[in-house]
């Protein structure tokens, strides 16, 4: 039994080619489990992609370069008009905070949850927690759209696919900031 679930987990962590998704350039997918991927895109500035897909037309991506980070949410049947604000509430292990979101695209929203430097410090927060297993967050939007649960209980076994993409930022000749492995020294 442990063979197969190792197989099994081989199998689930092994790298994505075969899916390609364009953005504005096309992403490389170096792995996915548990409905969360994990995709470096090679434009200026490159970026790495952590997106939940719950597949039946609900995502959840973060975007993070070297020096930004963006959360989006999306939902296929969404028509929002461009030039939009709303909030959206965030419920989680940190209680419940009430923030704005503006339109990114027809079917995508951008949280923004403080101004530019503490809003990217705040989303990489949230990606570190939910590493470190951090409980699932709901998401409660202002319109009409039911609450979503984003499974961030699941995200603990991509930490090492996602600290692989964020060393490819680095500049080849610059040491990497972003490690798995901690030194005492």
């Amino acid at each position: 039994m442990k063979t197969f679930s190792a197989i099994l987990l081989a199998a689930l962590l092994l790298p994505v080619t075969a899916r390609s998704e364009t953005t504005q350039s096309e992403t490389e997918w170096m792995g996915e489990a548990r409905q969360w991927s994990v995709g470096f895109v090679g434009e200026k500035p490159s970026y790495c992609r952590l997106v939940w897909n719950n597949e039946l037309g609900k995502t959840v991506e973060f975007r993070q370069s070297l020096d930004s980070a963006m959360w989006l949410v999306s939902k296929d049947g969404w028509d929002i008009p461009e030039g939009t604000t709303t909030k959206v509430t965030l419920i989680g292990y940190s209680g419940t905070k009430a923030v704005a979101a503006e339109a990114f695209d027809s079917k995508t929203l951008r949280i923004l949850p403080a101004t530019e430097k503490t809003g990217v410090a705040q989303i990489k927060k949230v990606l570190k927690n939910s590493f470190v297993g951090t409980p699932d967050m709901e998401l409660d939007f202002a319109g009409n759209e039911e609450p979503w649960v984003v499974p961030f209980s699941r995200l603990q076994q991509m930490y090492t696919t996602y600290v692989n993409c964020l060393n490819r930022l680095v500049p080849v000749n610059q040491a990497s900031q972003v490690s798995d492995k901690t030194q005492p020294f």
